[in-house]
């Protein structure tokens, strides 16, 4: 096999040079009239048909598909993918490993159920719009992970655990890794282990509401003793974000998660589902509000790829990743544009900037920074 490495410039041209070359529409696969529900947590639309079942229709990931809603509403030249990998802000739809359905959405984006008026009366037809348009894009990004502790080295690694060690960030002062209650990737009891061993006495839940955590302590599989102690004393934050960062509500619930940290002491633990995106997100800011130079944002960052996907640093997948998904989010994050040179920009500006645009007052930012960094 040729190596290459993808750059985000050579992916959107190979796109483009495959759309200059798309051939006259033939007839092929369609999923027709299907029905959907919406993905309270996220935002999106899940198709009521399962990743195999959609497959099997002939559907293949990389391909380009358009969508025709009962509504009247209309996408064209959407890509098809395993995970999601397109920049934040664009609509994809994506079969991820381990959803029960297929999922229409815009990623990191706004709520495109609720803003295209659909129910559960509407429905969808898919079809497709050229084939493997986009799968130099979808092989070269495409990653998935086992929920087998035993493929791992140490519980820490199954657990997607860690210390935050960036800028001038207290010791032992921020953890953040997979959900230690949430059992969908069968790691919160190992969880759970590792917040008594590290004494961790704050949890800064992101993915659950107070709902959802009542919801899981009566499952069956429910065995997160340390967990349900924090929480009855007081110490556990559950703020139920979704992953639609520009949104007003993401960003009230992260300057009340700012206000809790001032109010609760550390050691701290922050977390999501798999402790990758939205929990990525929370500790660049935290990070940057530290010191934290745009190595060691990436570095903190892709331990998670490091972790689950077993990427290691300088291959083609890494690059690939760091320039498609790890660079567009740092940008997303902080607000610079195409033409900013990301390893000068200035970090600690743009997060104090972003928290005060959020709410936070400058007291109060300040006694946050002196309670997190030396």
């Amino acid at each position: 096999m040729k190596k290459f490495i993808v750059s985000l410039a050579a992916v959107l041209t190979l796109a483009s040079l495959s759309a200059c070359k798309q051939k006259e529409k033939e007839t092929g696969p369609i999923l027709k009239d299907f029905t959907m529900h919406h993905d309270d947590e996220f935002g999106g639309a899940y198709i009521d048909i399962s990743i195999d079942g959609f497959n099997s229709l002939g559907f293949k990931f990389g391909d380009s598909v358009d969508f025709k809603f009962s509504n009247g509403v209309t996408y064209s030249d959407i890509g098809y993918y395993s995970g999601y990998y397109v920049p934040a802000g664009q609509e994809l739809l994506v079969g991820y490993p381990g959803y029960d359905y297929i999922k229409f959405c815009i990623n990191y984006g706004d709520d495109l159920y609720v803003d295209n008026g659909f129910d559960l009366s509407t429905t969808v037809t898919v079809t497709v719009h050229e084939s493997a348009k986009y799968l130099t894009i979808e092989e070269t990004l495409s990653i998935s992970y086992s929920d087998d502790i035993t493929k791992y080295t140490s519980e820490e690694q199954f657990a997607n655990f860690r210390e935050i060690k960036v800028g001038r960030m207290k010791e032992g002062l921020i953890y953040r890794g997979a959900s230690p209650i949430d059992n969908r990737r069968k790691r919160a009891s190992t969880v759970d282990k590792l917040l008594r061993e590290n004494e961790i006495q704050y949890v800064v839940d992101l993915a659950d509401t107070r709902e959802t955590v009542d919801g899981l302590y009566a499952k069956e599989d429910f065995n997160s003793p340390y967990f349900k102690e924090l929480d009855e004393d007081g110490c556990v934050a559950t703020l139920g974000m979704a992953a639609a960062y520009k949104k007003e509500d993401f960003s009230n619930k992260l300057k009340n998660m700012c206000l809790n940290m001032l109010e609760n002491d550390g050691p701290y633990y922050i977390h999501c589902l798999e402790g990758k995106d939205r929990t990525g997100y929370v500790c660049m800011v935290l990070g940057a509000l530290c010191g934290a130079t745009y190595n060691e944002l990436v570095d903190d960052y892709f331990i998670t790829y490091q972790n689950y996907y077993g990427i290691e640093k300088g291959t083609d997948k890494y690059e690939a990743i760091k320039e498609i998904h790890i660079d567009e989010m740092i940008r997303y994050v902080f607000g610079f544009n195409e033409k900013t040179k990301l390893l000068g920009a200035t970090y600690y500006t743009s997060a104090t900037n972003y928290l005060l645009s959020i709410g936070l007052e400058q007291e109060q930012l300040d006694l946050l920074q002196d309670k997190l960094s030396n």
